[in-house]
């Protein structure tokens, strides 16, 4: 059988590494230009660098210090692996497939001859043997026809050796391109870092995502650059933290001083993750009596508890009680700081107030925790984060999560927002409900303004989205500690973006909750056509309402709508006015997005039956007006819905 030119491998041309080569020459030659350039550009990663779900990535990064000279040894060290390759190795390697190509022409003839000889003497040896078995003409056609035969073999073993050459030169290229890639995959070079556990890292190589594979022969998963970054983020926020709560507490300070939007990455941890982290702690740490309390006296938890409370205040995934000690005392640290800002100083202020009136408004020894509470020193206002339990979050068997909609911050909002936590504990009191309750007031994500026009506009979608992710992360931690609870998310005004962002599919969901309850909405998630799209939530569990004010009709065309809005709050100085969710959906319309009215035949299809009135409520403001109630004020009707919906009497709603 022929031996075909195809079973021997190619060889990758000289030629084009030489080129490669010159690449990088020319890279090698533009380097130094381009690091002045770039260490220039590094102080602006903040404001260019946006991964949604991954945004404290370049507060885990420190600068290079000897970046110049790093990369330049890596070019060349490249180069020299890619010269030797174009000069030595690969050419060996090309005159070794020339000369076995040669072969093949050579012994695909033999083997040819052989085999046509071997015919010949058995056609002659069989004739002369039917003439005359013993003749003299057949003993010399045999002794020809055993000569072939022998001829034959010979040419097949040559046939053979050659296979086994071909075999052995594809191993040989195989191995020499193996040697080439490790020869530039395991060039050191790049930029010298920290990483977030305080340790030098050397980068050895460089990629754009990689697929992993479970164990050897199934399917490879791919992971995106997206989620490598938020893994990564959380993966070096865990180490950061370890390292906070055990090197030179002098050290810790300062380096939680230079990078306060660290408390950002803190919630990217995985709820799973975060308990075993705090177990960890918690098993090195000891407790002692402290001003006729206790709290943490020696261990990783003493130190994190002085230097970065934060750090553990706000992990989703552990007992709401230690998250609330923690948070307590980064609050008490941002009062007592004479250098706190003045956004800060009005965050921890307000909190403070929210804490005070919810124990005051509440019945004797009701449990008020902090669960959330971020203030980072070089933050704004809309840059704060709280969040506060009026109930024991980890024993309550019906949990409420109150989300506000646009012109909220801790400053301005935390406070009134309790007081609504305050009003929904009562209403569950007031319908009778047996089970333990908890209700949060959830200031998590940066709301929009509705000033129009500008970065923060209520129509855009984004704040909507980023907060999904945040909401995706708090949900997931509150299911973690308290896995038996029945939720349910109160989602008011644009925060109706963002909690159904968070519970159907795609990058910003995920999340799921036992009943979702919609008030005021100017628009949901432009992703969710239908309820059906709400995938985190139970079917049939989805109630939305609207007030008679908020159905307010301006002019057919949305320019004309959004006039009318803008005269509207002119007009009133209050932008919380009649028809203001319905503003709200005009105004995404000539954005081009298009927000389906959860209160609309459309998104239910046949099945309206979740749809109830807002009695008595006049305007799309959560809290009691002159003129009516609010979607969340003391006693409305609106208030006893939700509280119905949470006790999973949804039945009942009118």
């Amino acid at each position: 059988m022929a031996i075909s030119e195809d079973t021997v491998a190619e060889v990758v041309s000289p030629a084009n590494v030489e080129y490669l080569d010159s690449l990088l020459s020319s890279a090698q030659s533009a380097l130094d230009a381009a690091m002045d350039v770039a260490q220039e550009h590094w102080l602006t990663v903040p404001d260019v660098f946006q991964v949604v779900g991954a945004e404290g990535v370049d507060y885990l990064l420190d600068p290079s210090s000897r970046a110049v000279q790093e990369w330049g040894t890596a070019l060349a060290s490249a180069r020299t692996a890619l010269s030797d390759a174009a000069t030595d190795t690969l050419p060996a390697l090309v005159t070794r497939r020339t000369r076995l190509l040669e072969r093949i022409v050579e012994v695909n003839r033999q083997s040819s001859d052989a085999d046509g000889a071997v015919a010949l003497a058995d056609a002659q040896y069989w004739s002369a043997y039917g003439s005359d078995p013993e003749s003299s003409s057949t003993t010399s056609a045999r002794e020809s026809r055993t000569d072939a035969l022998h001829s034959q073999e010979q040419a097949r073993e040559i046939v053979s050796q050659l296979e086994i050459d071909i075999e052995t030169f594809r191993r040989d290229v195989e191995a020499e391109e193996e040697a080439i890639a490790r020869k530039l995959t395991g060039i050191s070079g790049g930029d010298e870092v920290l990483g977030a556990w305080g340790d030098e890292v050397r980068v050895s190589q460089t990629f754009w995502g990689f697929a992993e594979q479970a164990y050897p022969g199934v399917p490879r998963e791919i992971s995106d650059l997206s989620e490598n970054l938020r893994d990564s983020v959380a993966q070096a926020t865990v180490a950061r933290i370890n390292k906070l709560s055990v090197i030179d507490p002098t050290a810790a300070e300062e380096w939680v001083d230079a990078h306060p939007e660290f408390v950002s990455a803190v919630g990217f941890i995985d709820p799973a993750v975060a308990a075993r982290l705090w177990q960890g702690m918690a098993s090195e740490s000891t407790r002692a009596s402290d001003d006729g309390g206790e709290r943490w006296a020696t261990g990783p938890l003493a130190q994190l508890f002085d230097i970065a409370p934060f750090a553990i205040g706000n992990l989703n995934g552990i007992l709401a009680k230690d998250r609330d000690e923690f948070n307590r005392e980064t609050l008490r640290q941002t009062l007592d700081d004479p250098d706190a800002s003045a956004e800060q100083r009005a965050a921890a202020e307000q909190t403070q107030k929210a804490l005070d009136r919810a124990l005051a408004s509440s019945p004797a020894g009701t449990v008020v925790q902090l669960v959330a509470f971020e203030v980072p020193s070089d933050g704004g206002e809309r840059d704060m984060r709280a969040a506060v339990s009026v109930g024991d979050l980890d024993t309550a068997q019906d949990v409420g999560i109150m989300i506000p909609g646009m012109n909220s911050s801790v400053a301005e909002s935390i406070a009134g927002l309790v007081g609504n936590a305050v009003n929904m504990q009562e209403a569950q009191v007031n319908i009778s409900n047996p089970r333990t309750t908890a209700t949060v007031a959830w200031m998590g994500y940066e709301s929009p303004t509705s000033v129009p026009m500008g970065r923060t506009y209520v129509g855009e979608e984004t704040f909507a989205q980023t907060g999904a992710i945040s909401l995706g992360h708090f949900l997931g931690g509150v299911d973690a500690a308290n896995a038996t609870a029945q939720t349910t998310v109160h989602a008011h005004s644009y925060a109706t973006r963002v909690a159904t962002y968070a519970l159907s599919s795609g990058e910003y969901g995920g999340a799921e909750v036992d009943h979702l309850v919609l008030y005021g909405s100017p628009g949901i998630a432009e992703s969710v056509r239908t309820v059906d799209d709400l995938t985190g939530v139970p079917m049939g569990e989805v109630y939305s309402t609207k007030s008679p004010g908020d159905q307010y009709v301006a002019p057919a065309y949305g320019v004309d709508r959004t006039l009318a809005h803008v005269g509207l709050s002119l007009l009133t100085g209050n932008v919380g006015a009649l028809g203001v969710a319905e503003m709200g959906e005009a105004e995404s319309d000539i954005r081009g997005e298009d927000n389906v009215d959860p209160n609309d035949s459309d998104f239910w299809g046949k099945d309206e039956r979740n749809v109830f009135t807002s009695d008595g409520v006049l305007g799309h403001s959560v809290d009691q007006t002159e003129i009516s109630d609010g979607y969340w004020s003391r006693g409305s009707d609106p208030l006893k819905d939700g509280a119905l919906i949470s006790a999973g009497r949804g039945g009942e709603a009118r």
